[in-house]
């Protein structure tokens, strides 16, 4: 019985993890690169500054944590990994877990091929 009873919270113990992806395997175009002006302001407004803006306080977050925010390249720098692991697409990744599942609107698998992108063209990959 002690050993059901240490499973079932071990089992438990987990279910309070965040949800982690992979990094995505994509790298910056040697042509037409996505920037924050021809594809990153559009795609981040669209899809996540519904809940991911500093102008959202408390319950108009939708549970998203208070210090992860996309307003601005700056911001959007700071959180490249994260962007990464939960909604870019690469050619052998592909990392859904953002948008939420709740999310008015949900990129298209071309755009989370251009998110890879564009988060590669940040860090220079």
């Amino acid at each position: 019985m002690r050993r059901l009873g240490f499973v079932v919270a071990t089992l438990l113990a987990g279910c309070d993890a965040p949800r982690v992806g992979v990094l995505t395997d994509s790298t910056c175009p040697p042509t037409d690169k996505p920037t924050y002006d021809n594809f990153g302001q559009q795609f981040f407004m669209d899809y996540c500054l519904q809940c991911h803006s500093t102008t959202k306080v408390g319950a108009a977050r939708n549970g998203a944590p208070a210090t992860i925010d996309f307003d601005s390249v700056a911001l959007i720098r700071e959180n490249t990994s994260r962007i990464d692991k939960q909604a870019a697409f690469g050619v052998t990744v592909k990392n859904t877990l953002m948008p939420d599942a709740d999310a008015a609107a949900f990129p298209s698998d071309a755009e989370r091929v251009r998110l890879g992108e564009y988060i590669a063209c940040i860090v220079g990959r």
